[in-house]
């Protein structure tokens, strides 16, 4: 062992190049100790941040259950208001207005009770109320003119909140908007709160004598969801035990994260309390809590990986700090090391002179001490980058001859031949306003697509171009076309390789919808933003494809559309040119079903302008 030691040190001290002993000792003072207390950090400083993000939440989820406790405890209480009101009382009582006196004139009583619901409608939180009677009270719901918040049970015989309470014996009913019918979310609200009110006599004590509905909005509920601007991807749904979704701060993401009111306790356990379990592949961090009085379930998930990246920023901040003082203390050894070797200063200005095409090697004895070893590296390196250079050479040149295939294969000269014959026959016609609209439509078109300062655009110019080519078909073909862009404002000002589109809605139209019998049909593109990429999906509901066709069609050899003269040429282009902008997970995917339509899905990374 000591005699290793000795070696060791014989050889570091006479044999190692001073260049390398410099580094060494920068690397030992500044980088061993960073890499030393990175590692005894990263996850303590991972964990604080999660232990502090959880505890927030955890305090920001109780003041959302308490808020959502509050409105619900509100709609309760006028409920349970109406419910007790003396006049309701009465005429539960007795099925008619019989026993009332002549002196009381019940309209009028009808009118104050009216008033006093009337009061509880805020107009924020509670939108309407309802009462249902049975049939024995057609004098108070038979001139709804005058009052209709009294109806009969017949408005409500086949809604499904009605089947629920006809089937069980519970006397009170939460309802999301799945209950509702189309008439209720429509004329009152999307949520409601149901009482059944029992006859209080007459030999009618367990039947139905009405029931008392409280309309109220999901909208305070839903605002209360909203998670902070810090957890822009989480999530808080309420779920009751029919495993319906009553509100959500995003639909989307609680359809992904959706846990079944029956499985909360076995997957979660404890109320009130954050644990880490995965969803979908997905480390999550969720919890849930009890609304009181109601069947309703509030469920909090924070998706993991999000926390775990301000984890990684704080280090990545923390390296940078070092890396900086490490660029410091290599460019000082450099120094030091530069002006001992004069051979190595020569080394430099050889370095320097090289053109910046090609990397020259060098014409110096090669040898064996430090300048030899440098000498040797640089040579090879310099190999090394001409190879590269060569290989980047080449798929420059290889990008450039896609591109340009792109092109040639999207500017359709029978589209342009077929499109000035359609407006030469408007102008024969006499239809200078069609000619005229025919015309600009073709100028932008044209800019858009032959516009040459780059080859990336915006995808609401992308969309643009799109549209005013199936505008221009339109006009060919007596609108056949119906064209629908969803795509969302905030993905607007992403960039997209230009004629990213056009040749698939082209493809879709000639080899699918005007295959069809009808020669007519829909194409629609809607798109999202994933994992940092955006993905669009144009589908349309043309003839389709057979499995064979489809699964060969970005094949790089030309592949014959069944039913037609038309090839791949335009849809390979455009998915290998996605491919060697942004690389082999991007491009395009097409799924097909021979009779039903096709759908096309492109992936690019989400980049903005």
């Amino acid at each position: 062992m000591i005699q290793c030691l000795r070696r060791f040190l014989h050889y570091f001290y006479y044999d190692v190049p001073i260049s390398r002993k410099l580094h060494a000792i920068t690397l030992l003072l500044i980088l061993f100790p960073t890499m030393a207390v990175t590692a005894l950090l990263y996850g303590q400083i991972n964990q604080l941040i999660i232990a502090v993000t959880i505890d927030s939440e955890k305090k920001v989820s109780e003041q959302t259950v308490n808020s959502i406790n509050t409105n619900i405890q509100t709609v309760k209480n006028v409920s349970s208001i109406l419910e007790n009101d003396s006049y309701m009382r009465e005429i539960v009582s007795h099925p008619t207005f019989s026993h009332i006196s002549p002196a009381k004139n019940p309209k009028q009583l009808t009118a104050s009770f009216v008033n006093s619901i009337e009061s509880c409608i805020d107009g924020t939180l509670i939108k309407d109320i309802r009462i249902y009677l049975d049939t024995p009270y057609e004098d108070l719901y038979g001139n709804s003119s005058d009052h209709n918040i009294f109806l009969s049970m017949e408005n409500v015989r086949g809604i499904y909140w009605s089947g629920i309470m006809g089937a069980v014996s519970d006397n009170a009913l939460f309802c999301p908007s799945f209950y509702l019918s189309q008439h209720e979310i429509r004329e009152y609200a999307d949520l409601a709160y149901v009482k059944r009110i029992h006859y209080a006599g007459n030999g009618y004590d367990e039947a139905t004598a009405a029931y008392l509905v409280i309309y109220f909005s999901s909208d305070p509920l839903t605002l209360a969801l909203m998670p902070s601007e810090d957890q822009s991807h989480a999530v808080n749904y309420i779920v009751n035990e029919r495993e319906n979704i009553v509100a959500s701060s995003n639909r989307e993401l609680s359809a992904m994260y959706f846990m079944n009111h029956t499985n909360l306790g076995r997957i979660i356990g404890k109320e009130d309390t954050f644990v880490r379990r995965q969803v979908l592949g997905r480390q999550v961090y969720t919890s849930y809590y009890s609304i009181e009085g109601t069947d309703w379930k509030l469920v909090s998930i924070i998706p993991a990986s999000p926390l775990m990246r301000h984890g990684q920023i704080m280090i990545m901040e923390y390296l940078s700090i070092y890396a900086l003082a490490l660029i410091i203390a290599l460019s000082f050894s450099g120094f030091i090391s530069r002006s001992i070797s004069e051979r190595l200063e020569n080394v430099v200005h050889k370095m320097e002179r090289t053109q910046h095409t090609k990397v020259h090697k060098l014409n110096i004895a090669e040898g064996k001490d430090e300048i030899g070893n440098f000498v040797i590296t640089y040579n090879h390196m310099a190999d090394q980058i001409n190879q590269l250079i060569e290989h980047q050479k080449k798929a420059a040149e290889k990008l450039k001859t896609s591109e340009f295939n792109a092109l040639q294969a999207q500017i359709n000269p029978h589209f342009l031949y077929n499109t000035l014959d359609m407006i030469n026959w408007l102008a024969i016609e006499g239809d200078t306003d069609k000619v005229s609209d025919a015309i600009r439509s073709l100028s932008k078109f044209y800019k858009l697509t032959l516009s040459r300062k780059n080859t990336i655009d915006s995808i609401e110019r992308e969309l643009e171009h799109v549209s005013l080519y199936v505008k221009l078909q339109n006009m060919r073909f007596s609108d056949r076309i119906e064209f629908i862009a969803d795509v969302p404002d905030t993905l607007m000002d992403y960039e997209i390789p230009k004629l990213t589109f056009q040749p698939i809605v082209e493809n879709a139209i000639l080899h699918g919808i005007f295959e069809k019998d009808n020669k007519s049909g829909t194409i629609v593109i809607t798109a999202w933003e994933e994992d940092g990429d955006i993905v669009f999906l144009v589908s349309d509901d043309g003839v389709g494809m057979d499995k064979d066709t489809c699964e060969h069609l970005l094949d790089d050899k030309k592949v014959f559309i069944p039913k037609s003269k038309g090839s791949n040429v335009g849809i390979y282009n455009t998915h290998q040119r996605l491919k060697l902008l942004y690389g082999k997970s991007y491009g395009l995917h097409y799924d097909s079903t021979l009779g039903e339509g096709t759908e096309v899905t492109v992936r690019i990374p989400a980049i903005k302008l």
